[in-house]
């Protein structure tokens, strides 16, 4: 993901005001405490927010919720780290969920809504080899859903929406199994798909 426009050109400025348009992060966040609410990570977990972005999560998941947990947030953008620390004070670095060379070993990693827009197998990979469970977040839509054209820098951005079987069956082939599967609908009937992985 060398050539990234998550990279240096998608601003946090038009990155946020895009996600608050569309109500996600309130979803996301409310699939995070569930998380840390009713299946607990052990006191003390190593836990890894993989593409954590600017940290937008943070305005609506208390990160006093983490406070017994060594959290690592890492983005491939360093800007977008610099304005996540503001919110939450982690440890932070520079990383490209496809090639990670942070390796772990975490006890859980968290992916919001990244895998659409990278080499999702490779994520998956990599996740696979550095963390015991991980939580992944993806955006379903209804059928015959046009996307809305987005604006600013992220004008002409390409995501692509995965396939929730595909994803599983990706995971299985690491030798991971579905725990759980938690959903949260969000505006325009799209929904946000909670999916709660262990290692075997």
């Amino acid at each position: 993901m060398c050539d990234s426009p998550w990279r240096n050109h998608i601003t946090a400025d038009d990155y946020e005001r895009h996600m608050a348009s569309t109500g996600q992060p309130q979803a996301n966040a409310d699939l995070l405490a569930e998380l840390f609410r009713d299946h607990t990570p052990t006191p003390g977990a190593a836990v890894l927010f993989a593409g954590a972005g600017t940290g937008q999560i943070f305005d609506h998941f208390a990160p006093a919720v983490l406070a017994d947990y060594r959290v690592t947030c890492t983005d491939i953008n360093p800007a977008y780290l610099l304005r996540l620390t503001a919110r939450y004070e982690c440890a932070t670095a520079t990383d490209d969920i496809e090639s990670p060379v942070l390796r772990g070993p975490f006890d859980l990693a968290i992916v919001t809504l990244v895998l659409e827009h990278v080499d999702w197998r490779r994520a998956v990979a990599g996740l696979c080899g550095m963390a015991a469970r991980v939580f992944i977040v993806i955006q379903e839509d209804p059928p015959g859903s046009i996307a809305r054209p987005l604006e600013g820098t992220l004008a002409g951005l390409r995501s692509h929406l995965l396939d929730r079987g595909e994803l599983i069956a990706q995971f299985r082939e690491g030798a991971f199994d579905l725990l759980r599967t938690s959903v949260r609908e969000v505006r325009d009937g799209k929904t946000m798909v909670g999916l709660d992985f262990t290692r075997r």
